[in-house]
């Protein structure tokens, strides 16, 4: 377990160090909706499981996480802040209203017109977009080095009038030039104690 735990880690950290510093960068949806819910997060303590999968190797874990795991834990969500840059604003063609297939909600999709790091972007609605229940992402960073494509997705319920956090994932592909390509998924649901 010490060695899929040790490999996450890499991967997590690889992750993270794609990211740049938030204050680097302008205040985004994606800053403004990360920063709300560790706040909210770190005030309730709420309890997260999280299942990790690497090559079809599988780890379990349950913990509180204290403000400072939380923002690190979901750190790797500011990627999707790269959609709202300026340069992006005509990259992509905006779908509002469709119908998701396997729920009663609607998706607003931002497809990309070209290639750029966040080809796809979806956020699931009820009724209206304030009614945000999840939104799905695919990230692909690469040079000739190195490729990775991930799915992020975070998931919200209602709790006690807000729209918070009920769970979030991170699932694809690493490759490394000379190696094999890695598949990864972590699978965190969080459990509110009220």
């Amino acid at each position: 377990m010490r060695s899929i735990r040790g490999a996450l880690f890499g991967l997590l950290i690889l992750g993270l160090a794609s990211c740049k510093n938030s204050s680097d960068r302008a205040d985004t949806y994606f800053d403004s909706l990360i920063v709300a819910q560790v706040k909210y997060l770190s005030i309730t303590k709420p309890s997260v499981t999280k299942i990790a999968k690497m090559d079809g190797k599988e780890d379990h874990s349950t913990f509180h996480p204290d403000s400072s795991i939380w923002k690190n834990e979901l750190d790797v969500f500011l990627q999707l802040a790269l959609f709202e840059r300026a340069s992006y604003r005509e990259a992509y063609q905006v779908e509002d209203g469709l119908n998701d297939k396997k729920s009663n909600l609607l998706i607003r999709r931002y497809l990309a017109k070209h290639k750029i790091p966040i080809p796809e972007l979806k956020f699931y609605y009820y009724q209206q977009l304030k009614n945000l229940k999840k939104i799905e992402a695919i990230y692909q960073q690469g040079n000739a080095l190195y490729a990775t494509t991930r799915r992020l997705v975070l998931e919200f319920d209602e709790v006690q009038g807000k729209v918070v956090l009920s769970a979030y994932a991170i699932d694809g592909s690493e490759k490394m030039i000379l190696s094999d390509s890695v598949k990864f998924s972590i699978q965190s649901k969080i459990t509110y104690s009220f």
